[in-house]
């Protein structure tokens, strides 16, 4: 009986480069929920400080604003995620969005700055 069983098979489909390859795996699921480790970030945390990481690195070289389209490619996500937390961090003034020569741009804020300097240090 299933509700014996402490996990059971399902098919999970991974969804790689923008959506244009998928791929089917077999993959064991627990069927009670695990209990969250509060040391560990979720992914879109995780997507934000890759954002700041790489924002700060490119105003270190020089470059204080950076297209959405390069982030995307360097952190190979979708544009629709990247808006998702482009609004997140812009919510948080820590990221400021813009256009320039009809495209968009982030550059890290002051508040972003101090924090990205701070990850570093850790």
């Amino acid at each position: 009986m299933l509700l014996e069983c402490d996990h059971h098979e399902v098919q999970v489909r991974a969804d790689f480069a923008y959506g244009q390859l998928d791929v089917l795996e077999r993959a064991t699921v627990p069927l009670e929920p695990a209990q969250p480790d509060p040391f560990q970030l979720d992914h879109s945390a995780v997507l934000m400080l890759s954002i700041l990481e790489l924002l700060h690195t490119e105003h270190e070289a020089g470059r204080a604003h950076v297209s959405l389209a390069v982030i995307c490619k360097r952190l190979e996500i979708r544009m629709s995620t990247l808006q998702r937390l482009m609004t997140a961090l812009s919510e948080q003034l820590l990221v400021d969005v813009s256009t320039q020569k009809e495209r968009l741009v982030a550059a890290l804020t002051a508040s972003g700055e101090d924090i990205s300097l701070a990850l570093q240090a850790a």
